[in-house]
């Protein structure tokens, strides 16, 4: 995961202050959250035999009791930038401070399926290989904009990120910086956990000796 966030000062630890902020009644919150994923191209590879194919699963997976000729290698990626606003409370003690924009790529950054050069384009194998890994590519885009629709509703729903309509009291800018901060980890770190978890499982379910043997039935020229 990549977490990239752009504030206004360093964090440091500093109680709050109890006083209350006015906020801009006017203001509509929804404006501040943008949560997108970036289309990523799949590639094709065909110059890798089926020894060194199962050598990168196994690096990927560290699983040597499967075997198969074709795997397939995807890379997500999380970032997350945020802009703070603040002015000094009308007390002159303290700021008020609110979340301008936060803005966040749940994508994949790599999607590469290897079939191996043992089976060329056209024979029975080749497209069996073919077949089962674009199920994995479509398990992974499937799951991924789950997730990706989880952690925008999860943002939008927060009552915890301060915005220009509910903004924070804080002693300092610093210390505004640091709640907002560990507010957005405490609700998308969970989410990542619970997605990394979940695509491991659900491609899981094909990786099986049993669907392997099921899906080497299909031809005779292996």
């Amino acid at each position: 995961m990549k977490w990239i966030a752009f504030l206004l000062m360093v964090a440091v630890s500093t109680p709050l202050y109890a006083m209350d902020c006015d906020g801009d009644r006017h203001f509509n919150p929804h404006s501040v959250i943008h949560v997108v994923t970036d289309p990523i191209q799949v590639r094709y590879f065909h110059d890798h035999s089926t020894a060194q194919i199962e050598e990168m699963r196994n690096i990927k997976f560290h699983n040597r009791r499967l075997h198969n000729p074709g795997v397939t290698l995807a890379e997500h990626e999380f970032k997350m930038d945020y802009q703070v606003g603040g002015l000094e409370h009308p007390n002159q003690d303290g700021f008020c401070v609110w979340v301008d924009s936060i803005n966040v790529s749940f994508s994949y950054a790599q999607m590469d399926v290897y079939i191996s050069s043992n089976y060329p384009e056209g024979t029975c194998p080749y497209q069996v290989i073919l077949n089962h890994e674009n199920q994995h590519v479509a398990i992974d885009q499937r799951v991924l904009a789950k997730y990706r629709a989880i952690v925008e509703r999860a943002l939008r729903k927060s009552r915890a990120i301060p915005t220009k309509a509910h903004p924070m009291s804080v002693v300092s800018m610093n210390n505004g910086k640091a709640v907002i901060d560990a507010r957005l980890n405490r609700i998308v770190n969970p989410i990542l956990a619970t997605y990394k978890k979940e695509i491991t499982r659900e491609n899981g379910k094909i990786d099986t000796p049993a669907n392997y043997r099921r899906t080497q039935a299909l031809c005779n020229n292996w």
